[in-house]
């Protein structure tokens, strides 16, 4: 845990007016020889600059959360009335090369951000400025209550559709600032990697004043302006026939700017958009597309001699990247921007291995710890929490499927002490919501999904497509997450719960079997939509329950799944030696495939199999890190933890002639790399491995290995 500030005894200030961005400048003496740091507690988004100049990089500024409690939250047709916990977290800089001898201007940029889209108040903010002599002594310096604040060009500040910039109206009217009261919250110092931009794109001039960024991407176009103007730019993800932004992917996203006869550069200042193509209305210069997200390094690579899989492993880094902002994961970078703990916990292990993303994850676990009802143990849909739609199963499972897949990643069980607890009450709360055994509700008045996004369509849900029943899915998850305590009860020492978890395991798969297992075919839930993958994934059915899955996956050809199904279908086929098959439903040219993405044109991974809604959600790319565990072949021991344990046993070398690809660890790089005439491995030290390449089973060494096939 990071360490733990008090932002509880300072004074807090504002404008008091909702939606309004305001200047707040506050002046300060500094003397040569002694250092200045800045800790900034903001309800709201800031920006800090020191005489002009921006004390950091840094974006978006403070990290998203659970600020503080909200009160009369509709949520669906109930009044929310759970116990949460909340955070703030609080950047920290050093001011020290920025200040000069003498009087020092900081100027803080204040918007409303998440804290005001989300219905907590109006955005105001504190500071704690420490500055340090030659001999070690500090002098705190605080707000209080004297600052005034003045409106400047930035007029409407809307995190998740735009900004309104006028240059004509700056004139500086000063007026008191509000004193609020110190919010209610646990203030902690950031560490978890905040936004920056990241690379840098020439978008390509399509004409009709419509410009292509060459790929979906978040951040924005920086336009140069050198006249008095009104410039409209409006962002969307696809074109429609006519060459103009399609309406359905706008999402509202836009930016206005006002502007006199000074050179300028525009863009927005406390939000990101998400687009491929843009339309520019304005005699104005557009000179370069800022992709920005997060700061986590891609710490992995993969390359091999199919185009599909490539493409797909390429759209799931470029569509988890897109989703990863403010220290959440979110389902979509546009219309919703929320860390929905069903897609986050499905994509964790893939975003885990294949960027350096241990900081990130650490701090959306404490999301989740913070979103789970004191009460019930319910774990809410998103994370932090914003009234959205899920289900008690693929969703509230996050509680144990992310911190668990973070302690195999990185061997780091400091992450049971927050929240092994949590997970017992969670389990409490889907056994009071199960009936006969299987999970059958959730909240009152709200969704209550099992599965989501499957292709099929059906008469009672033509959009979302789900026909797996839900109790079957939710209680699949309830049994799994089980499965997994156990080991974490073995890995912490609480073993004391084993057995009253291992006869709760045994009881859900009686009630699952009895209620969705055909006797005379061998299918649960007549296999339908993958179906029988969640029964075999948690050891039920019989011989022919997996024979059926092989069957009818080798006569359709394409998934038939939603979010979860197809990273379970994938994931048995692979662990139960049908690689041929898996292979096939990766490489697809099917109608609903990867392959049928690429073909419309995608450069990130899609919402929906159909290309209906967003194009930029990363759920599908889940199956991604069975590139580098089966095709690869990189894949831990099931009782290690850290890689300190690893098996190199590619299982697709008999159809794909060629592949390579690395992954980093917490111990260091491991690398394969395979053609028809040998294999390559690279090895860290301090890691036990082997290959195995049919039945033979060999010793690796740290270091290069060379396999002659």
């Amino acid at each position: 845990m990071t360490e733990l500030l008090n932002f509880r005894n300072t004074k807090w200030i504002g404008t008091g007016r909702k939606g309004t961005p305001a200047l707040i400048r506050k002046e300060i003496d500094f003397t040569k020889d002694t250092k200045a740091e800045i800790t900034v507690a903001c309800m709201g988004t800031f920006i800090l600059t020191v005489n002009g100049k921006p004390v950091s990089d840094e974006l978006f500024l403070p990290l998203n959360t659970d600020f503080e409690k909200r009160y009369d939250i509709p949520y669906g047709d109930i009044l929310f009335n759970e116990e949460l916990a909340h955070r703030l977290y609080c950047p920290r800089f050093d001011m020290t090369k920025l200040l000069h001898e003498g009087r020092n201007t900081l100027s803080f940029y204040l918007a409303p951000g998440f804290y005001e889209e989300y219905g907590y108040g109006t955005a105001k903010l504190s500071w704690d400025i420490a500055i340090t002599d030659k001999d070690g002594n500090t002098q705190h310096f605080y707000p209080d209550g004297t600052e005034k604040y003045t409106r400047y060009h930035v007029k409407e500040a809307d995190v998740i559709r735009g900004e309104a910039h006028d240059y004509t109206d700056c004139a500086e009217v000063w007026e008191n600032t509000v004193i609020h009261e110190a919010p209610d919250t646990c203030y902690y110092l950031q560490d978890c990697p905040s936004d920056r931009v990241i690379r840098k794109l020439t978008p390509r001039y399509l004409g009709n004043n419509i410009w292509d960024a060459g790929e979906v991407m978040t951040g924005y176009p920086v336009i140069k302006s050198n006249k008095a103007q009104k410039i409209t730019v409006r962002y969307s993800e696809l074109l429609d026939e006519d060459g103009t932004p399609d309406e359905m992917h706008i999402y509202g996203q836009h930016t206005d700017y006002i502007t006199d006869n000074e050179e300028r550069l525009l863009h927005p200042d406390f939000t990101w958009l998400c687009f491929r193509y843009f339309e520019v209305i304005g005699d104005c210069e557009v000179t370069e597309c800022l992709v920005i997200h997060s700061d986590v390094d891609v710490s992995s690579e993969f390359e091999c001699s199919d185009d599909t899989l490539n493409w797909v492993r390429k759209a799931y880094i470029r569509t988890q990247l897109a989703n990863m902002h403010c220290g959440i994961p979110s389902d979509c970078p546009h219309t919703e921007r929320r860390g929905y703990t069903g897609d986050g916990q499905l994509t964790c292990a893939a975003a885990m291995m294949q960027l350096d993303a241990r900081k990130f994850y650490k701090k959306w676990i404490s999301d989740i710890c913070d979103c789970q009802d004191r009460k019930t143990g319910h774990i809410q849909y998103t994370a932090p929490f914003v009234p959205s739609g899920g289900g008690p199963g693929g969703w509230g499972c996050a509680i144990v499927v992310v911190p668990y897949e973070f302690y195999k990643a990185y061997r780091d069980k400091s992450v049971f002490d927050e929240t092994f607890g949590k997970m017992l009450r969670w389990f409490d709360y889907m056994e009071s919501h199960s009936e006969n055994e299987l999970v059958t509700s959730d909240l009152p008045g709200v969704w209550c999904l099992g599965d989501w996004c499957a292709p099929t369509q059906n008469q009672l849900n033509k959009m979302h497509g789900m026909v797996i029943p839900k109790p079957f899915v939710n209680t699949y998850f309830f049994i799994k997450s089980m499965e997994y305590f156990l080991e974490i009860c073995d890995i912490t020492g609480n073993t004391q719960y084993k057995k009253e978890i291992s006869e709760k395991i045994a009881i859900k798969k009686k009630a699952i079997t009895e209620t969705y297992f055909k006797a005379e075919t061998g299918d649960f839930a007549d296999n339908e939509q993958g179906a029988n993958a969640f029964a075999v994934d948690i050891g039920l059915g019989d011989e022919r329950t997996f024979s059926n899955i092989v069957k009818h996956y080798t006569e359709t050809k394409m998934f038939d799944t939603g979010i979860f199904g197809t990273d379970i279908v994938t994931r048995v086929l692979f662990e139960r030696k049908r690689a041929d098959v898996a292979f096939m439903l990766l490489t697809s040219k099917e109608e609903t495939s990867y392959y049928n993405q690429i073909q419309n044109g995608a450069t990130t991974l899609l919402e929906y199999w159909n290309g209906v809604r967003s194009q930029c959600h990363p759920m599908f790319g889940a199956v991604t890190r069975y590139l580098f565990e089966y095709i690869l072949g990189i894949k831990q021991e099931k009782d290690s933890a850290g890689y300190k344990k690893v098996l190199i046993a590619p299982v697709c070398m008999e159809y794909l002639p060629e592949a390579k690809g690395k992954i980093t660890t917490v111990r260091g790089e491991i690398s394969v790399e395979y053609n028809s005439n040998e294999m390559r491995i690279t090895i860290p030290e301090n890691i036990t491995a082997e290959v195995r390449l049919g039945d033979a089973v060999s010793e690796l060494h740290s270091g290069l290995n060379i396999i002659k096939r």
